[in-house]
């Protein structure tokens, strides 16, 4: 089907935050420190944190606010965890050792870990809802694979076609969107819990698509940023100049992405009415996310590393600031932000908090783990 496009024309009404950065308002904790590389932290709405480490095969681990578990121990890789709000956490692992192994998909609730699937095929990158819905792809050499959806009883394939399907992400409502390719290109389809839609029919690549529980769905495509409200499909970053990507919306509608200024990466916000250029600078800002107050968290290059920056609404705090790299920053809605940094020899994982709020405990002088 053809795509119901109505062009927003915002380039001409960007506005731009001021530059003036403050560096006092969040104190940073270490989560881990140890001599194994500890990488892409996710958090929750009670601060609880999970990540991959080790050197050599990798295992899950989970912060809780007082102690680090590590959920997982075995001679094979597992990758790249998700948590929801109430501590349930998913993720891909191997399966075995020989040439016939494949990933799998394992959840954890709190207490033990059932392994959701278990076939001859390579099913990754799961996502889980607060529901303990779990989303994830499969890649299937015969007929290309698909998404599949595990609802807490069993598993359907809400996709099953002959080409390949990627990156699903899932809301609180069971709504799932994720890319497909059509022969040509990818293009973007919601699942609502019924059926299956189409969003996007065009001759270039719909990528990186994020739901939020409204059932608002934001994407890049052709280097701009669309927006699906239910109805329709606005282009939210209509300009000449940028290359955009990496969007990421709250419930509130609002969405946050970086975007090409001619020179390097900046940071854009849209609020429903219009654009907020967040950084202007001569360095790369990458990968922003953003939590239900609207504040936007990203690394950002200063000159000589990669640092992590944030925006609270009003102005740009710079929250680290020092000589290595701090990278893939996430932010909860209570303002908490962990990122995993360099410390001179490995990966460590680090939780920032407002110096005025409450400090987390933790477990022993720096925590454990990882490792």
């Amino acid at each position: 089907m053809k795509k119901t496009l109505f062009i927003l024309v915002l380039s001409s009404i960007i506005s731009l935050v001021s530059p003036s950065i403050s560096y006092s308002d969040y104190s940073i904790i270490q989560l881990t420190h140890n001599a194994y590389r500890d990488l892409y932290p996710q958090i929750n709405n009670n601060e609880y944190v999970v990540w991959y480490g080790r050197d050599g095969p990798r295992e899950i681990f989970l912060y809780d606010g007082t102690g680090i578990t590590q959920i997982t121990d075995n001679p094979y890789n597992d990758w790249f965890p998700q948590i929801n709000d109430n501590g349930y956490v998913v993720w891909h692992g191997i399966d075995g050792l020989d040439e016939d192994a494949d990933g799998e998909i394992f959840l954890y609730d709190g207490v033990a870990t059932t392994q959701i699937t278990n076939n001859s095929y390579f099913d990754s990158f799961p996502q889980i809802n607060d529901n303990g819905y779990v989303v994830w792809e499969r890649v299937d050499p015969d007929d290309g694979g698909g998404i599949f959806l595990y609802d807490g009883t069993g598993i359907i394939n809400i996709s099953k076609n002959s080409y390949g399907e990627d990156d699903p992400q899932i809301n609180n409502n069971g709504y799932v969107v994720w890319c497909r390719w059509d022969g040509l290109d990818e293009e973007i389809f919601l699942y609502d819990g019924v059926e299956t839609r189409r969003l996007t029919d065009n001759s270039y690549n719909d990528e990186h698509p994020q739901i939020n529980d409204n059932g608002y769905v934001v994407w890049a495509g052709g280097g701009e940023i669309f927006l699906y409200d239910g109805t329709g499909t606005i282009n939210i970053s209509k300009n000449s100049s940028f290359d955009e990507d990496y969007p990421q919306i709250n419930n509130n509608g609002y969405v946050v992405w970086h975007g090409w200024d001619g020179l390097d990466e900046e940071i854009f916000l849209y609020d429903g009415t219009g654009i907020i250029q967040i950084t202007d600078n001569s360095y790369p800002d990458l990968d922003p996310q953003i939590n239900e107050n609207g504040y936007i968290v990203w690394e950002g290059h200063d000159g000589s590393d990669s640092e992590i920056f944030l925006y609270d609404g009003t102005g740009i705090i710079q929250i680290t600031a020092n000589s290595y790299d701090d990278w893939s920053p996430q932010i909860n809605d209570n303002g908490y932000v962990v990122w995993h940094g360099w410390d001179g020899s490995d990966w460590e994982i680090f939780l920032a908090f407002r110096s005025d709020g409450l400090e987390p405990q933790l477990y022993g002088s720096g925590g454990g783990g990882g490792g």
